[in-house]
Order: structure tokens, then C-alpha cells, then sequence
């Protein structure tokens, strides 16, 4: 099996690779600001509000600056008083959320407002598309950097993701761009630098980027191994050599935690004791119900294969067979095998035997730790499951790279079957047509099943278990955020009376008013207790059956009077209470409701 590609070195970037960059960005961020019809999951509400609470900290910059008075929105007092809400999350995205919200509404009006706020996550999933491409045309050749880009951008959740005014593809765009400069920085000094100024950013995002160093840390053990030796020195104490530390490590130390504590103002004052508060708030953070298999978990310790077995199901199958193929691909032609065999007879000589010709870069190792990672991390017992497949995307890019390789090494391999069966040895037609041909039959399925399944992002499965339907006769969770809640509101805005309370369930106050604000919701229209309103917007999801049993009884019906589903799986339900005039609060059921 010959070798196709080299990655001794990155592949030169050519003034086309960078035409095709500017090409996938504007494309992809021009498709994401096309479809941005999803409704608004919970997380979105409170960053509304965060936005709006931050963006009053530089308009008073801006004041106190034309004022002459610069110093006073430094102070203690002033930064709290606006950096004070939702200190559980590091502030960057909430500040490019209000800045975007103030510069592309409130100003310009080019956008909706909440357009606005979402527009600094579409451009993160943007980005994480077009560093795709970077990295797998730069390892693998341009036309695996082409389909690998396809393989994320169609993957239906991180499509869905790429949508929203949350953390979640911010810190993916982020992970990606640290790994990427890292691998760059071997034979760069100036992605040292950018490595470490990535690395700050993505502390100031998620805490997601804690991990990175470690991650990091991993890679280069695996490849630097060989120059851990011991040493004997003349008092014959025995001692460990390490290699050199490199300097990558080093800037993201210095640069990482300067940028970590100086873009989070409320970080300024009282240092030590917020960060400690930050982190333990998410080394004791919550258990979020997980409908999983029929069983429902809410308590750890939680299954191993919970992660592993759900990105089985959730992304693509074409993918994640290109995936596989890729991982085979290059264990066979870039190395691997040979250098692991050189761990072992280096161990029996008891001395560090060279082996030739294999990646100095340990880029095969490079990608496969970063695809597993973040899933492991999830899969550990006591990792608290917060309910979706987003807390282990930064995986994703790492497959779909692979996913490009598999894709062009298999139809390479095709194409030298047809060269000799056909005696074309002097053409390069097979080798295109069937780069073509697999691209579009791995990438197509994809699109499709993205395209069908938008907007309801987390309520997708494939095909191994069934689509929708095979998902929801299995027993798994189908949604867990309520950005379904805008599937219901033509009906309710046509059937309810004037000042009608209605029950909406999953979404919160802010998430509500802007759904008026922007004109999907009457503004009339209450938003009520399950106890005081006529209309009820019920998500399907496991942990609120006993709410649907109470709402049953109290509305006088078992039959919902509007559904919004995806073949035929229910995700909302909308209810009508039957006789509204004599509804009166049954007080122990009220407190059977707070019980539970």
C-alpha cells in the first residue's frame, strides 16, 4: 500500500487554499445567517440578559472617557454593578454578544435583535469550518480539507449549535485554533505566540480550555518520550533528564492567564476568591436529567458509555465510516505502527533506538487525542451530564478531518483498481471522479438529513438507530433545552384570547420578551403558571411527566390541541384548557407540583 501524503511537514498554504478559506467562511456564515429560525433554548434567555447588562459597562466607558473621567469605570464598584450577573461563565462571548447586539441592531439595524447577539456564534461556527479545512488540507491535501470541512459543517447538532448566543461552538472554534497553532508552532515562533494568545482567549470563554494544557501535555509525552531518560551523576544519585520544555508551553503559562484575568473585569478585584468560586461552582455542578435508553439518570454514578454511544447515534454514519477510514489510513501510511514498535524495542534494548521516517510531529496522535478527549472526560462517572452532545463537540472537528482523509484514501485506493483493471496509468481522471463520487456520497446523506432535521437541532439520531423514530422507540432524551416553544406560538397567537396567560413551560422571562420584541409572539400574550393560564405549551421530555399528568387534570383533557413534530415524533404539545371561567388553584396539588 503506497504512501500518498507526506506530513513531515505542513503542506504549503497556496493564494488558492486562502481564496478557498474566504470562499468556506462567507459561505458558511452567510448560510447560518439564513437559517437562524430555531427558537430560543433556555442558556439563550439568560445570555440575552448578560448582554444587556454588560453593554452598560462600555457605554459608561465611553462616557467617562469623553468626560474626562476614564478612572471611574475601573472601580470596584462600577465594574460590579454590570459585571456582577452570571459570574459562573467567563464573560468574552456575553461582551461580543452586547457589542454586536449594540453595533448591528441598536445602531446600524441591519439585523433582528436577537440576529445580533446570535451573530458572534455563527461567525465562531464560521471559523471552526474554515480551520477545518486549514488543517486537514495541510496534513491530508486540498481535497480532503474540502470534504472534512463538509463533515462538520453537516453535522446536524454542530450545525444547530452554530446558531445560538451560547458558548458551546465558540469554545470548539477555539479548542480547534489552540491544537491547530500548537502543531504549527513546531517549526514557527510566531505561533507560539498565537498559541498562547488562543489558549487565553478560549480561557475566557469556556472552561473547556482548562483542559487544553494537559491535552497538549499528552501529545507531546507521546512523542518526546525517548529523551525522558534517568541519569547517574558522580555522588551516583540517580536523577530523571527531560527534554526541553518547549516554548509553546511557556507562553500559554504567561500569556494565557493574563489574558484569562484581564478580558474578565470582574475578575479584577478579589481575584483569588472569585476564581475559586468559579471553579468550584463547576467541580460541584448540578446533575441535569438524561432520559438514556429508557432509564432515567439524574444521579451519578452515570454509564461510561453514555457519550461514546451517543456520538455513535448523533452524528452522521457516513461520517463516522469516513472517520474510521481515516484512522486506518493513516495508521498505515504515516508511521504509527512503526514508531510504536519502536517504544517496545527501545524498552527490551534499554536505549533509545531512532526510527527513520516517522512523523516527528506525531500528528496522527495529535488527532486522535483531541477526538477523544473530550468524550472520555464526559464518560468519567462523576462528570456531571448536563443533557446534550454539545460539551463533547470539540471532538468533532478532529473527525471530520479524518472523516476527509478516509474519503480521499479510499477512493485513491478505488481509483488504482480502475487504473490497472482499465490500464489508465497515466491519467488522474479515476483518482478525481472518485474523490467526487465518495465525497459527495459520505458529505451528501449529511446535508440531507441537516437540512431535514433543522430547526430542531438536538432531537437528531441516525440512521443506526433508527432516525427520530428509532430514538424516541428506544427511549433516548429528544430535546432538552425548549427552543421548540416558537412551533407553538402561530396557533397560540391565533387562537388565544386578548391578555391570555399561557404556560411556556421550558422558556425563560427573557427569552420570552424577546420573542415579542421581535414579533413571533402577541404582545398581549402572559406568560402564566401551569395553575393560572388558558394555553399550555408543554416539551416533550421524560422528566416532566408528572407535570403532564397534572396539566391533564387540570386542563380537562388529554388532547392536545396543537403539535409540532419531525416524523412523526412529537417535540411540543399545546394545550387548551376546556372551561377557563370556573378554574380555581386545587391547593394540594399545587403542592404536589413543588414536591416534585
Amino acid at each position: 500500500m503506497s504512501k500518498v501524503f507526506t506530513v513531515f511537514k505542513p503542506q504549503p498554504l497556496t493564494r488558492l487554499d486562502w481564496l478557498f478559506v474566504l470562499f468556506i467562511f462567507a459561505g458558511t456564515l452567510a448560510l447560518f445567517l439564513m437559517t437562524m429560525q430555531m427558537g430560543f433554548p433556555r442558556d439563550e434567555g439568560f445570555y440575552f440578559h448578560a448582554a444587556h447588562q454588560y453593554i452598560g459597562w462600555f457605554e459608561d466607558l465611553w462616557k467617562n472617557f469623553q468626560a474626562g473621567n476614564l478612572g471611574e469605570s475601573f472601580k470596584q464598584a462600577n465594574v460590579d454593578k454590570h459585571w456582577n450577573y452570571n459570574p459562573e461563565h467567563p464573560v468574552l462571548m456575553k461582551s461580543l454578544f452586547a457589542l454586536s447586539h449594540k453595533l448591528f441592531y441598536e445602531t446600524l439595524g441591519w439585523m433582528r435583535p436577537s440576529t445580533a447577539m446570535r451573530l458572534p456564534g455563527a461567525v465562531s461556527g464560521a471559523l471552526v469550518v474554515s480551520i477545518v479545512y486549514l488543517f486537514g488540507r495541510q496534513i491530508f491535501g486540498r481535497a480532503a480539507g474540502l470534504i472534512a470541512a463538509g463533515a462538520i459543517l453537516f453535522q446536524p447538532h454542530f450545525f444547530f449549535h452554530s446558531h445560538l448566543t451560547v458558548f458551546d461552538v465558540p469554545i470548539v472554534a477555539l479548542w480547534l485554533a489552540v491544537v491547530y497553532s500548537y502543531w504549527r508552532s513546531y517549526d514557527s515562533k510566531r505561533w507560539i505566540l498565537m498559541t498562547g494568545v488562543l489558549w487565553g482567549l478560549a480561557l475566557s470563554t469556556k472552561l473547556n480550555a482548562f483542559f487544553l494544557p494537559a491535552v497538549l501535555g499528552m501529545h507531546w509525552l507521546l512523542v518526546n518520550w525517548k529523551y525522558f531518560e534517568f541519569k547517574r551523576d558522580e555522588a551516583s544519585k540517580i536523577w530523571l533528564g527531560l527534554p526541553k520544555i518547549p516554548w509553546v508551553f511557556v507562553s500559554m503559562a504567561i500569556i494565557g492567564a493574563v489574558l484569562f484575568i484581564g478580558l474578565w473585569p470582574y475578575h479584577w478585584f478579589d481575584t483569588v476568591a472569585r476564581i475559586k468560586w468559579y471553579i468550584n461552582f463547576h467541580m460541584t455542578h448540578e446533575h441535569y436529567f438524561v432520559h438514556y435508553f429508557g432509564h432515567n439518570l439524574q444521579q451519578p454514578p452515570f454509564p461510561v458509555s453514555y457519550p461514546w454511544v451517543m456520538t455513535v447515534f448523533t452524528v452522521p454514519a457516513t461520517i463516522l465510516l469516513g472517520g474510521v477510514l481515516g484512522a486506518y489510513y493513516y495508521v498505515r501510511n504515516f508511521g504509527v505502527i512503526e514508531r510504536i514498535k519502536s517504544w517496545k524495542d527501545s524498552l527490551v534494548a534499554r536505549r533509545v533506538l531512532r526510527t527513520p521516517g516517522v512523523d516527528p510531529r506525531g500528528t496522527g496522535f495529535l488527532l486522535a487525542i483531541n477526538f477523544v478527549f473530550p468524550i472520555f472526560l464526559i464518560s468519567m462517572p462523576n462528570t456531571p451530564i448536563f443533557g446534550g452532545t454539545k460539551h463533547w463537540m470539540p471532538a468533532m472537528p478532529f473527525l471530520a478531518i479524518l472523516c476527509g482523509a478516509g474519503v480521499v484514501f479510499a477512493a485513491r485506493e478505488a481509483a488504482n483498481v480502475l487504473k490497472e483493471r482499465f490500464d489508465w496509468s497515466d491519467s488522474k481522471v479515476p483518482a478525481l471522479v472518485m474523490v467526487a463520487v465518495l465525497g459527495l456520497s459520505v458529505i451528501g446523506p449529511a446535508m440531507y438529513a441537516t437540512a431535514h432535521n433543522h430547526p430542531f437541532g438536538t432531537a437528531y439520531f441516525n440512521e443506526l438507530i433508527g432516525s427520530h423514530r428509532g430514538a424516541a422507540d428506544h427511549g433516548m432524551a429528544r430535546q432538552f433545552w425548549g427552543h421548540v416553544s416558537n412551533e407553538g406560538f402561530s396557533y397560540v397567537n391565533q387562537h388565544a384570547g386578548e391578555n391570555a396567560r399561557v404556560w411556556n413551560h421550558k422558556v425563560v422571562g427573557t427569552a420570552w420578551e424577546m420573542y415579542k420584541r421581535e414579533g413571533v409572539l402577541r404582545k398581549d400574550l402572559q406568560a402564566g403558571s401551569i395553575w393560572d393560564s388558558g394555553y399550555a405549551l408543554f416539551h416533550q421530555q421524560k422528566e416532566f411527566t408528572h407535570q403532564q399528568i397534572i396539566l391533564w387534570s387540570l386542563y380537562g383533557t388529554l388532547a392536545p390541541v396543537h403539535v409540532a413534530a419531525i416524523d412523526g415524533v412529537p417535540l411540543l404539545s399545546v394545550y387548551a384548557k376546556k372551561d377557563k371561567k370556573d378554574f380555581k388553584h386545587p391547593t394540594s396539588e399545587r403542592r404536589v407540583i413543588r414536591t416534585n
